[in-house]
């Protein structure tokens, strides 16, 4: 179940804070998140397929989108 305020599945989410947290940031990235939670829910909703398409795996979503914060 996800929350009435997010457009990512709980997978998504988790994805998302996995690579952030990974990233050691030294700040809340909520405010980052919230931003481009529909891009990655865009990104997310695409078949494996369209995925790979664009040259992405699923896991790769979160650093496709903050590429250009964390190169």
């Amino acid at each position: 179940m996800r929350p009435a305020n997010s457009p990512l599945s709980p997978d998504a989410g988790a994805r998302i804070d996995q690579y952030l947290a990974g990233l050691g940031l030294g700040f809340n990235p909520a405010l980052l998140r919230r931003e481009r939670s529909d891009q990655i829910a865009r990104l997310e909703a695409l078949s494996d397929r369209a995925l790979l398409a664009r040259g992405l795996h699923r896991r790769d979503i979160p650093r496709h989108v903050f590429r250009d914060l964390f190169p």
